[in-house]
């Protein structure tokens, strides 16, 4: 993604949009009565949530671990939920909950490393880090890893994962209006950055040149 692509919009027709699909409620619902494809939709949707929410606590080395952890003992604790059209919410819960056992001791979270079903283990594969942060443009990298961690996981879910807001709201567990904020937030303070670095490499490249 390029810095003009960040910055054309937060609503274009390119990014996802959950207008046409099931809310997660009838999807827990119908996950909780043995749907297994129910469940899969939810891992599709949340997957790249979950996945950031851990390497922002334990670091890219064992995200992967955690999201599984995670996903795992959802799946496991369906039936207990209270609220499903809150699942987003719960799900994120359990990511900061896993995720923080493991920043404490590694070592426990290996000791109580809960086992993994063949089957499920298939159909939450697709649970690795997306691709872009690998190609993502190094400068704008650097600028979003210096932003507020909350500002910048909103601008991560939006537009290296193509999040819709309200989706982002309901992970997070705050007012769409605050989500609507912290992005345009971020955008500000990353054009500013950004601008800022410009202005550094052309003054950088004035002296060099003894101009």
């Amino acid at each position: 993604m390029t810095v003009e692509g960040l910055f054309r919009g937060t609503d274009t027709a390119h990014m996802a949009d959950d207008s046409r699909e099931p809310p997660d409620e009838v999807l827990v619902v119908a996950a909780i009565v043995g749907d297994l494809q129910a469940f899969d939709q939810l891992v599709l949707r949340y997957r790249a949530a979950v996945a950031r929410v851990a390497r922002s606590i334990v670091g890219r080395e064992h995200a992967e671990d955690v999201a599984q952890d995670a996903w795992l003992l959802a799946f496991k604790a369906l039936p207990s939920i209270e609220e499903p059209r809150k699942f987003a919410a719960w799900l994120a819960a359990i990511t900061r909950h896993r995720a923080r056992r493991v920043g404490q001791s590694e070592s426990r979270l290996q000791a109580q490393r809960v086992a993994f079903d063949e089957v499920l283990i298939e159909k939450l594969a697709a649970l690795s880090p997306p691709l872009t942060d690998e190609i993502f443009d190094q400068e704008l990298k650097a600028a979003l890893d210096s932003l507020p961690a909350d500002h910048a996981l909103v601008l991560k879910l939006r537009f290296l994962d193509e999040m819709p807001l309200k989706r982002i709201a309901a992970f997070l567990g705050v007012p769409l209006s605050t989500v609507k904020w912290r992005l345009h937030q971020s955008k500000k303070l990353l054009r500013e950055q950004l601008a800022e670095k410009a202005r550094a490499n052309l003054e950088g490249g004035i002296t060099e040149n003894g101009e």
